[in-house]
């Protein structure tokens, strides 16, 4: 992908999601010979990667050499200026006529080129820019908003206006050409004073899980059009469904699966808390936990049409024996359940020791 290096231009490129959003009535026309597609084995991409072009290509290059296929893109930020500013200005609508985003339009034409499948991050319901544009569509703690350990903000699934604008969000990353859009923090807040956040848009009789689902079941029809697929990522946990889990957390997996195509349990061994299962360090055994929650999770699903593709612990935490065989370990489990596909987690898109692993 090129840097635009006049600025004046730069500039322009960067206002236009903004006019278009708001003065346009056309909507890109989708590809009469589009074919509906999930991710298959892939791996995570931050957006500055994405957008610094010796580090995309040489990251590419590699990827393709032992056989991923799949790119996971942070797109949120770039995908929401223009939606942000109309959620600050009090005129979302769910009658908005969208356009692409420029820039990402540009790169999933070029990645489809090299024969990958693009798939959009969305982190959802954690948003620090919707909460400090608009503080009243946030979750609140005493008096004041409620953050979690890492400080960030959380928007209130409860809220219509919240819903929306992520749905939002996802049409403008198909309308970007993106294969598939996957939403991660799809969930109510769970860690430090959580238990006593209060959700000013909570209605009697709409449970958490009811408000995850009512925004799944609006972005499918939103999406449908675009044969764009669905995918959520969960807590690896979750697999285990405690019914206090999915209470507080709002992921009911087998009320979800209606909505969606792809299911990503991030089954990540070092996130067991020690003792989980029996296991002093459940970071030291990548084959135990991968295989039993992707079990676990086609067990609940029991035959919905949901292909489970689990998040892969592509890094090094509170694992003493991470290396190209650790990775390996994961990819059997799967495959042991017959989940062929799988995608890799590594924050700082450091993937070395993955990609020697897959290499034939």
């Amino acid at each position: 992908m090129k840097i635009l290096r006049n600025t004046t231009l730069a500039a322009f490129v960067l206002l236009m999601p903004f006019l278009f959003v708001q003065i346009t009535h056309e909507v890109s026309p989708i590809p009469i010979d589009k074919v509906k597609r999930t991710s298959d084995r892939g791996i995570y991409v931050t957006y500055w990667v994405a957008v610094t072009p010796h580090r995309f290509e040489r990251l590419i290059g590699q990827a393709k050499a032992c056989g991923i296929n799949t790119l996971v893109i942070d797109a949120k930020e770039a995908l929401s200026r223009p939606l942000l500013e109309m959620a600050k200005n009090h005129t979302l609508s769910a009658n908005a006529k969208l356009t692409a985003e420029a820039s990402l339009l540009q790169m999933t034409n070029k990645l489809h080129d090299e024969g990958f499948i693009v798939t959009a991050r969305l982190v959802t319901f954690k948003d620090d820019h919707l909460v400090i544009a608009r503080p009243d569509l946030g979750v609140k703690l005493n008096g004041g908003l409620y953050r979690d350990r890492k400080g960030g903000k959380w928007s209130d699934p409860y809220s219509e206006e919240v819903r929306l604008y992520n749905e939002l969000i996802a049409e403008r990353a198909a309308l970007s050409g993106f294969d598939e859009v996957q939403f991660d923090y799809i969930r109510f807040p769970a860690e430090g004073g959580a238990h006593s956040a209060t959700y000013s848009f909570e209605e009697e009789g709409v449970s958490k899980v009811d408000a995850i689902c009512l925004f799944l079941e609006s972005v499918k029809k939103r999406l449908e059009p675009y044969k764009t697929s669905i995918a959520v990522d969960i807590f690896g946990v979750t697999a285990w469904q405690s019914k206090e889990d999915i209470k507080n957390l709002g992921q009911d997996v087998k009320r979800m699966a209606k909505y969606i195509d792809v299911l990503s349990p991030m089954l990540y061994p070092s996130h067991f808390h020690n003792g989980y299962d029996g296991f002093d360090n459940p970071g030291s055994y990548p084959y135990y936990f991968m295989n039993s929650g992707v079990r676990k999770t086609l067990e609940i699903l029991s035959g919905e049409a949901v292909s489970v593709i689990p998040w892969l612990q592509g890094f090094d935490m509170k694992s003493p024996n991470f290396g190209p065989n650790y990775i390996r370990e994961q990819v059997k489990a799967c495959k042991d359940e017959k989940a062929e596909k799988f995608l890799i987690w590594n924050a700082r898109n450091v993937y070395d020791v993955s990609f020697s692993a897959l290499r034939k």
